[in-house]
């Protein structure tokens, strides 16, 4: 394996919270707590907050689904989990800049009532909005938010349960396709609840000032530039903050595990085309490392930190240490 040396980067815990439990309703609640919801650290000029919004439980069977039983069995023990109990966090990351507050994607939300999701009834109670308070960050203060797709957990935080947006003061960017295939006749076959949080969340930003991204290698913000990385949806987009010569790249979606980073033609049940999603991640891989940048995984262990590095042919995911 190449020695790369890693960018010096600070990481600074915030406070402390514990992770607000899940009810019990459905296979996927995990019961996990821990102590560390929030962790902050700098790429040059940016101030980066990584808030864990709430824990979910995913199964082998979804996010490995032409994986061999051998050979996943082998690389899950190695990892420290079970085929039926795979934890995932749910994230936002926040960068400040100046007077400029930028919020990528937004939890899944807060709800009293729980959410069907594939046969089985969750309780969504998201903290996002709980940690910001915590961090002395009001709502209002929110200045961009930036929509990575349109899956529950990334948009389920944009509105209140009661109607009300959350962040009414801001711009809200997103991928023209991703609007298009939801808004559209394609997506019709798609789960219901999908559906659902969609009318509620990304719908009704039509009367808000809402920015529909074009294209590939588009600079949203100074620093900020959005690239396609479809597969997992049709307009997902990946995002580099950049400054100075630090690097930060969030990947969304397009790995839902490490496991994905070393076999990046293992499936995912959740990928609407699977060999988009794999031309995706070698996109994503080949670029992080090159520029040795930290790489930000909305569903790795949070929070969800780590370098590209390569043996051979093989890719290697390396969790950074704070």
């Amino acid at each position: 394996m190449q020695r790369r040396s890693f960018l010096k980067y600070s990481s600074t815990l915030f406070g402390v919270l514990p992770l607000m439990q899940p009810t019990r309703l459905g296979m996927f609640n995990t019961g996990f707590r821990s102590i560390e919801d929030v962790v902050s650290f700098n790429i040059g000029v940016f101030k980066c907050t990584v808030f864990r919004d709430f824990m979910f439980r995913y199964q082998a069977k979804d996010f490995f689904i032409n994986a061999s039983q051998e050979e996943l069995a082998a690389a899950l023990d190695k990892h420290q989990v079970t085929p039926d109990n795979i934890p995932s966090p749910f994230i936002a990351v926040l960068l400040q800049q100046g007077k400029k507050k930028i919020l990528i994607d937004t939890g899944v939300g807060f709800s009293e009532k729980p959410v069907t999701v594939r046969g089985d009834s969750v309780l969504f109670r998201g903290q996002l909005q709980q940690l910001l308070q915590q961090e002395k960050i009001t709502a209002g203060e929110i200045t961009d938010v930036i929509i990575t797709h349109f899956h529950p957990d990334h948009i389920g935080g944009l509105f209140s349960e009661n109607g009300q947006l959350n962040f009414p003061n801001a711009r809200f960017y997103m991928h023209e396709d991703e609007w298009n295939y939801w808004h559209s006749s394609r997506s019709d076959e798609q789960p219901g609840q999908f559906k659902l949080f969609i009318e509620k969340n990304i719908t009704t930003l039509k009367g808000h000032d809402l920015q529909l991204i074009r294209g590939d290698w588009v600079e949203l913000l100074p620093g900020i530039t959005a690239l396609k990385a479809e597969g997992h949806t049709p307009g997902q987009i990946a995002l580099i903050v950049h400054s100075g010569n630090e690097h930060l790249l969030y990947i969304s979606d397009a790995f839902l595990h490490p496991l994905h980073i070393g076999r990046t033609d293992w499936r995912t049940n959740y990928d609407l085309s699977h060999e988009q999603a794999k031309q995706s991640r070698i996109k994503l891989l080949e670029l992080a490392y090159k520029d040795n940048m930290l790489v930000n995984a909305f569903h790795f262990d949070f929070p969800g930190l780590g370098r590209i590095d390569k043996f051979k042919s093989n890719w290697i995911w390396n969790y950074s240490a704070k």
